[in-house]
């Protein structure tokens, strides 16, 4: 994939992840973009109930399962090359987002599994060079990148140059994601993630992505 491409693509699929980070946190009580944060936050309202380890295990393997369906997908794909194959992880998602917006009042197990799945899909299908909502991973890698810049040689220095744009421009979109989600805290925001999966799946029909 070109670095503009990697671009548009970092952008946008983090707005789309800081979004869901934001809404979920505020309006389900749980973080549905990323295992640690959902262990941290759960922990903090761990009482004596014997419920929360089963609902925290419970949301640990959903949000694995949606990683095993988003890359199954993109491993099938790849052994052989038809379209509806690619299409099948953003038309789950699109599906999942159009009930929990209708609904207003989303399952956060749906919403843990397609979080897992965007964040699956853009992994594989960007070569691993875009994670949405993995800043922690995100920001260790800028600082590993950072450390040995000036014992590669050239090649690899443009390669970590357009990495570390990338990262920078994930960081900047979860933000801005982030943000208006803080700013309009409404399950209708979710309309703003349904229109980047349709975008997604004609970009995906017209071969642009």
């Amino acid at each position: 994939m070109t670095l503009p491409k990697l671009i548009n693509s970092a952008l946008a699929f983090s707005v789309i992840s800081g979004i869901m980070n934001i809404l979920g946190i505020k309006l389900a009580n749980t973080v549905t973009t990323n295992v640690t944060g959902l262990f941290s936050s759960s922990i903090q309202s761990w009482g004596n109930s014997y419920v929360f380890p089963i609902a925290l295990a419970s949301y640990i393997f959903l949000y694995l399962l949606g990683a095993v369906w988003g890359s199954w997908w993109y491993s099938s794909f790849h052994v052989r090359p038809v379209l509806w194959k690619k299409l099948v992880s953003p038309i789950t998602n699109l599906s999942i987002l159009l009930y929990g917006v209708l609904s207003q009042n989303p399952p956060v197990a749906l919403l843990m599994f397609a979080m897992s799945n965007h964040n699956a899909f853009a992994s594989n299908f960007t070569n691993y060079k875009i994670k949405p909502s993995q800043l922690t991973g995100l920001v260790m890698d800028m600082g590993v990148d950072i450390a040995k810049f000036n014992f590669e040689n050239l090649p690899q220095q443009r390669c970590i140059k357009q990495n570390f744009i990338v990262r920078i421009l994930i960081i900047i979109g979860f933000c801005i994601g982030g943000i208006l989600a803080i700013y309009y805290t409404n399950w209708q925001l979710i309309w703003v993630a349904v229109a980047f999966y349709i975008a997604l799946i004609g970009a995906i029909i017209l071969g642009k992505f």
